[in-house]
């Protein structure tokens, strides 16, 4: 033998070491309170915090905490089992309700994470021609849902470049013929499709993207779906709550009706301060997702305290449209003073506000010398976003004042100098 062979467990205990000493290794901090609230307790001391989640404003919410309290001494702790098999309790069926009633469509599905939506759907649509043969032999004594001779035959799928890591895992998992289409580029995405040979055709694309802040051009995907004879899903996680006259996300936002898209994904953990991920739609193919997305029927739902607390906080959100329009006004106030500083905010048009800084060393120092000022703001660097295009990704809420906003500013034109960004 010319030299030893590492094992797979010391080349991964290697890489790791690498990566630590490079100083690209993530120093997430512990903290020591909700990290919902736009001030958090980190080493001994209060922190502004500019990556949360909590949109809204809604997790802490006295009235949204009751319900889920009162859910959980009625329900108990977890779910007890799979929706098929024990726990299809009647507050995982109202929430769907609720949620398809908020956003506009005929039903929806829930999951217990917004990454389990689309890793379950995507694949599950693919599905379709393996399951109708079943049909039709009455199912013979196969196993429906472990089967693994399911294949995604005669469908191609044609999915945005910046898409959340959840769709780009859930297109892998589909075992289909993929088309990747350049980012918001409606003219590469009508080649790709003028140029398919698949009878079976589904666009897939983010809503709001997760790490520009900028907004997909879904009135041009709606119609070239329908002039293609494709299905369009729409993961509008960051949308929905947000974005629209009501809240009711991009597609309100844009003008575009429900029925010229086919899946609307969403989640709770946003705009609405919980946990969990839906899937919304026609009724017929959402009940055709509840026999074949396996995250769902492998797996426990949302506890039911979640479910109850969420159902609530869409009842909040709908009624209190102040919370949404502060949140926007804030992003715009920073994206205005931060562009102005020299930073440049990738299109970004919603709460997400990325500065970019390129090096990606340099961002993790940004993020570094920002938590020494008292600010939690990680940066995105690769493999979230692309090489050489590391960014800080912040997050504005309804909880952020000006004062907060603007204690930031200073720090990041402080940086921008002392650092050459």
């Amino acid at each position: 033998m010319d030299g030893i062979v590492s094992s797979p467990a010391a080349r991964i205990k290697s890489l790791t070491r690498l990566v630590q000493n490079s100083g690209l290794y993530p120093n997430n901090p512990i903290v020591n309170s909700a990290t919902t609230e736009p001030v958090i307790w980190v080493d001994g001391r209060d922190h502004l915090l500019f990556c949360s989640n909590n949109l809204l404003g809604l997790s802490n919410h006295p009235d949204v905490k009751a319900t889920a309290q009162k859910a959980l001494e009625r329900y108990g702790l977890g779910s007890g089992g799979s929706r098929q098999m024990a726990a299809n309790i009647d507050v995982h069926r109202a929430l769907e309700n609720r949620i398809a009633e908020f956003v506009g469509q005929e039903d929806a599905i829930c999951f217990a994470a917004g990454y389990m939506a689309n890793v379950g759907v995507i694949p599950a649509l693919m599905k379709v021609d393996f399951l109708q043969s079943l049909a039709r032999t009455h199912l013979g004594h196969k196993d429906l849902h472990g089967a693994e001779t399911e294949t995604a035959t005669g469908w191609e799928i044609f999915s945005e470049e910046l898409n959340h890591a959840s769709c780009v895992d859930g297109v892998r998992l589909a075992q289909s013929k993929v088309t990747k289409f350049a980012h918001k580029d409606m003219g590469h995405l009508t080649e790709a499709l003028e140029h398919s040979d698949q009878p079976s055709k589904l666009i897939v694309s983010d809503g709001v993207f997760s790490m520009d802040g900028d907004i997909a051009p879904i009135p041009e995907m709606a119609k070239l779906a329908r002039d293609h004879h494709a299905m369009l899903m729409i993961d509008d996680a960051h949308g929905v709550g947000m974005l629209g006259d009501y809240g009711r996300g991009s597609l309100e936002h844009l003008g575009v009706s429900t029925k010229d898209v086919d899946l609307q994904m969403g989640t709770f953990t946003k705009a609405f301060g919980g946990v969990g991920g839906y899937v919304s739609g026609d009724r017929e193919i959402i009940d055709f997702l509840r026999i074949s997305a396996r995250t769902y029927i492998f797996s426990a739902p949302l506890p039911p305290a979640i479910a109850a607390g969420v159902t609530e906080a869409i009842d909040i959100a709908e009624r209190e449209p102040w919370r949404r329009e502060k949140a926007l006004e804030n992003a715009f106030y920073f994206r205005r003073e931060v562009e102005a500083q020299g930073y440049e905010t990738l299109g970004s048009e919603a709460h997400i506000v990325p500065t970019l800084i390129g090096d990606e060393i340099k961002a993790a120092e940004v993020t570094r010398l920002l938590r020494h000022r008292g600010i939690v703001a990680p940066h995105a660097r690769y493999p979230a976003v692309a090489l050489g295009r590391a960014r800080i990704r912040f997050v504005m809420t309804c909880q952020h004042e000006r004062a907060q906003i603007d204690f930031l500013l200073e720090c990041l034109a402080e940086l921008r100098e002392t650092l050459a960004l």
